[in-house]
């Protein structure tokens, strides 16, 4: 089941039940309940069954949707554990290479601890420096430098004796 369902499932002009919405969503009927009770879904609870009209949904969602969403500044990080915009905490990162372009800044959450990732381009790099105290790390050595040849094994034919 999906945790964000998508507003473009439901229909404006047309009024929904519980269970039709919980259908068209792909949610459970409690969870509508639960938007009913708890989020302010806006329903008619005058009769059986509760009707919802699907602009009202279709709002609902869309609000939803609008509140989960989290817009980064380039110093910023994302913590999953606290579900917010973190500065690193001490204000350093590190930053290790992946390609040519692009990088990963690791640093810790001030609040919960977390280790919170952040991919950014090279080009962005100094920018960054600017707000937060950023290290490079340096790429990690190869076991066997590639000046060294490879060792090859070479194996002997053993002659074919036919019964």
């Amino acid at each position: 089941m999906p945790k964000n369902p998508s507003p473009s499932k439901i229909k404006k002009h047309r009024i929904y039940t519980v269970w039709e919405a919980a259908e068209k969503l792909n949610v459970h009927r409690q969870t509508i309940i639960r938007w009913i009770s708890d989020k302010g879904l806006i329903t008619d609870n005058s009769q059986k069954p509760w009707l919802i009209k699907g602009s009202d949904l279709k709002l609902f969602l869309g609000e939803r949707k609008a509140k989960a969403k989290c817009s980064l500044s380039i110093h910023h990080f994302y913590c999953f554990g606290c579900k917010s915009a973190q500065m690193p905490d001490g204000r350093m990162a590190d930053y290790q290479h992946q390609t040519a372009t692009t990088g990963m800044l690791v640093g810790l959450c001030p609040n919960c601890e977390a280790v919170m990732n952040k991919v950014v381009r090279r080009c962005d790099l100094e920018a960054i420096r600017a707000k937060i105290d950023v290290t490079i790390q340096q790429a990690s050595p190869r076991l066997a430098p590639l000046e060294q040849p490879s060792s090859t094994v070479t194996f002997r034919n053993k002659e074919t004796t036919y019964v």
